[in-house]
């Protein structure tokens, strides 16, 4: 058995059923030097500081969520969603794509239907708060654009810019559970969220868009023009002020440098 194919299936037992452990598969114990303790036993070991270890990392990424749950319930869930998904490459720093997906069909949080969306802006924090550092769209740059080229030029969002829909009110969430002494109850219904989490400097934000504000960053992020994008908001928003919202996000340095834009 080559190595490759050794880690290929050695990884494949520690995330399968516990119990496949009990009796390890002879070409993995072929691989394994004997010792005092049965190969069974430290290979559960070994299991357990894997998931674990992966159950750490998603409990930093989701503070909020624990705090709405518990720890013990997301330890559950993460647990069940690693062995599920387990991490595709080597950087863990924003693992967890697909957690939100996962909850939506996991029994036990059905009586929990805005989690879901607090694992997505959750996630969107993380990953703009490890996105790579890319350069800004400035008002200079923009200014050397010849204006009868303006219409067909595209603006592509920074890497550490995401938006996020919700039909429950995420940021008004977050700043209660988060608080030191949460007092209270939270009232889910005072309507939902169109959010963009981004990263400008070192830390990351959290700005609530308007409808028209939230279309525009939308059109233009699926990689339509500044033309096509400004008709098609104004069709559904007659007052959308374009100039205010352009000015608005440059200074937030959410567009790519033209220079690369793709």
């Amino acid at each position: 058995m080559q190595l490759s194919e050794f880690q290929a299936r050695f990884k494949d037992l520690m995330l399968d059923n516990p119990k496949a452990l009990d009796n390890p598969p002879q070409d993995i114990a072929a691989f394994c030097m004997e010792g005092d303790i049965p190969l069974s036993e430290r290979l559960k070991v070994y299991r357990n500081n894997i998931v674990g270890s992966l159950t750490d990392v998603m409990l930093a990424t989701f503070p909020m969520m624990e705090k709405l749950v518990g720890r013990e319930f997301l330890e559950m869930m993460a647990r069940s969603f690693i062995l599920e998904h387990p991490p595709e490459n080597g950087c863990l720093s924003t693992y967890g794509d697909g957690f939100a997906e996962f909850i939506e069909g996991f029994e036990l949080a059905a009586s929990l239907p805005y989690l879901p969306d607090v694992a997505r802006y959750e996630l969107a924090m993380n990953k703009a708060y490890y996105a790579a550092d890319d350069m800004a769209l400035t008002a200079k740059s923009l200014g050397q654009v010849p204006p009868e080229d303006l219409a067909d030029l595209k603006l592509a969002l920074r890497d550490n810019v995401h938006l996020i829909v919700s039909a429950y009110p995420l940021n008004a969430l977050s700043v209660f559970v988060m608080q030191e002494h949460a007092e209270g109850q939270f009232d889910m219904g005072q309507g939902g969220d169109k959010l963009m989490v981004s990263r400008p400097q070192l830390e990351t934000q959290t700005l609530i868009l308007k409808d028209d504000e939230h279309l525009a960053l939308t059109k233009l992020h699926n990689g339509v023009t500044l033309g096509e994008m400004v008709e098609q908001v104004l069709e559904n928003f007659p007052e959308f002020d374009f100039q205010s919202f352009l000015q608005k996000h440059i200074a937030l340095e959410t567009f790519l440098a033209l220079n690369t834009n793709i």
